[in-house]
């Protein structure tokens, strides 16, 4: 059972959806990246009411929620952008034929009905294939994984991920970031399949493949948020 709500705080409109769950004991107030809107759970026995109410005594923090992840940063037609640590310039044309190519410090993308960020998505997805790929295989193999596949992930949680299958999800976004930081977050799975937790022996094992991931990891906390900003719409 859920209900939306929306709540209007200093000029700011504040989307809710309230849910309640047959697990939980207490009220929790999380922010919802991906959608803009703040998430209430309560307990099964608990009314909407009761749930609205908790959101709007916590309207303070979900109001700076919102604030950090606005504007967005949409793709589109000349917008500017770092990609893999280089400025580039997003160009679409009209053309007979969908295609893309760069050239210079341009990303040009041809499109006959409108297609220029399906084909724009669909390139930066196999860029970060492309260069994960082999990086993925050097380090798999040194520490003797076999690795299925490399997939990409549209996560507002989390960069990376793994499982005992061998398949290694990556956050698209990266795409953004410094190539140092994607490379850090593929040693990272990859030596999670070694060391499951956090423990010393993990970030040992970390460190051994990229020595400076403590840059790495400040680096995506600086930037989170602009990350999670960048949308195709």
């Amino acid at each position: 059972m859920q209900k939306y709500h929306i709540i209007s705080y200093k000029k700011q409109s504040i989307q809710l959806l309230i849910k309640k769950n047959k697990l939980s004991r207490n009220y929790k107030l999380t922010f919802d990246k991906k959608n803009l809107r703040g998430l209430v759970s309560i307990p099964y026995y608990v009314s909407f009411k009761s749930g609205l109410e908790f959101a709007n005594e916590n309207i303070e923090w979900l109001y700076k929620e919102i604030k950090k992840i606005l504007p967005l940063v949409l793709i589109k037609n000349n917008s500017s952008l770092l990609i893999m640590g280089k400025k580039m310039q997003i160009i679409f044309e009209k053309d007979n034929l969908n295609k893309i190519f760069v050239k210079n410090n341009n990303i040009i993308i041809k499109s006959h009905n409108d297609s220029h960020k399906k084909i724009l998505e669909k390139w930066i997805f196999n860029q970060i294939l492309i260069h994960s790929k082999n990086y993925v295989d050097i380090i798999s193999k040194s520490l003797k994984l076999d690795i299925k596949a490399v997939k990409i992930s549209n996560s507002f949680n989390y960069w990376g991920s793994c499982n005992s299958e061998g398949v290694i999800h990556l956050n698209w976004r990266l795409i953004f970031a410094p190539a140092q930081v994607l490379e850090y977050i593929i040693v990272h799975e990859l030596c999670h399949l070694k060391e499951f937790n956090h423990t010393k022996n993990f970030w040992k094992l970390v460190k051994k493949f990229c020595p400076d991931y403590k840059n790495q990891i400040l680096w995506l906390k600086k930037n989170d948020i602009y990350l999670y900003r960048i949308r195709f719409s």
